[in-house]
């Protein structure tokens, strides 16, 4: 039974305002859409960030390095989403491993973010945050309009993405991983999954595919039906949004590193859609009371120690 708090959401995106609305403006570009069913856009070979970096900002215990680097996916996108903004903080005590952070659905800039990095810190973890395409410094919408407007505007979202977190991967030689909440969680376990190194991961309410979240969880309600032809479009949209799918791609052995996290009366993500994750993987399975509205919230710390320890365990494997 899905929390009371997802309930109530769930109706404020079904009766609520327009702005709240999923994929408003439809389908978007057919060739866009083919991207989100073929695996094979997340194994490409994927050059590593030339990252520009600025100043160092150091505070006590820590610094803050910002930096620019072209996307390796920039040819496809919008010339205003080419260039990704990146944040890394990192103990001032010496070099850490390095977590990259990926964003929930509607998380713009690093402010909430940034918050993990800084409870990280304290488990000797550093974190690198960047805004994925159509996210903040990289949004074409307006902040009055939903920056994915289209189905092939998540799907260039979700690619890019998963291009850029990997590119930054392949940039550093520390032991890194993947994390995220929610949206983010399943962002950072595409990217585990495509990964050709060894690397943590861990996720809060992190699903194997989107298609479970958008069509079996009460966020159904927020979806534009009508600019996509009606409800009995939703076996199409299922198709597209399964196809980007963590069970899609064989299991590495680095990948039962990963520690994942499950709210028990989660109505925005399937209890199932995470468990299947985790057995896919043979990953640590934890679970959070509550539901998803309020995760975040309430588990914070939890998943900071689930990223902590998903790097221990990689350590533990010898990968």
């Amino acid at each position: 039974m899905a929390h009371i708090v997802d309930l109530a959401a769930g109706a404020l995106l079904r009766f609520g305002p327009a702005r709240s609305r999923v994929f408003p403006e439809g389908w978007g570009d057919e060739l866009t859409l083919e991207m989100l069913r073929d695996p094979a856009q997340l194994t490409e070979p994927i050059p590593a960030a030339d990252v520009v970096w600025g100043r160092k900002e150091e505070h006590r215990g820590h610094r803050i390095t910002r930096g620019q680097f072209v996307s390796p996916c920039a040819p496809m996108l919008p010339p205003d989403a080419r260039v990704v903004t990146i944040e890394q903080v990192e103990p001032s005590s010496g070099v850490a491993p390095l977590a990259i952070l990926l964003p929930a659905w509607n998380d713009h800039g690093f402010e909430q973010r940034r918050k993990l990095a800084m409870l990280l810190l304290d488990r000797d973890v550093g974190s690198i945050m960047f805004d994925i395409p159509l996210y903040g410094s990289r949004r074409i919408t307006s902040e009055a309009e939903q920056a994915i407007r289209t189905v092939s505007d998540f799907a260039l979202m979700g690619v890019g993405a998963v291009r850029d977190a990997l590119s930054l991967a392949a940039a550093t030689r520390r032991p890194h991983g993947f994390a995220g909440f929610s949206m983010g969680g399943n962002l950072a376990a595409l990217a585990a999954a495509a990964s050709t190194r060894p690397a943590a991961m861990a996720g809060l309410a992190a699903s194997h595919s989107p298609g479970p979240v958008y069509l079996d969880g009460v966020l159904s309600n927020a979806i534009s039906w009508d600019a996509l032809g009606g409800r009995s479009e939703a076996g199409r949209l299922r198709s597209i949004l399964t196809a980007a799918s963590v069970l899609a791609f064989e299991p590495k052995r680095h990948h039962a590193a990963a520690v994942l996290i499950a709210a028990e009366a989660d109505g925005f993500v399937p209890f199932s859609a995470a468990e299947a994750l985790a057995a896919h993987w043979q990953a640590e399975f934890r679970t959070v009371p509550g539901g998803h509205a309020t995760a975040l919230w309430r588990h914070r710390p939890t998943l900071a120690d689930a990223i902590a320890a998903s790097f221990r365990r990689l350590a533990d494997l010898g990968a």
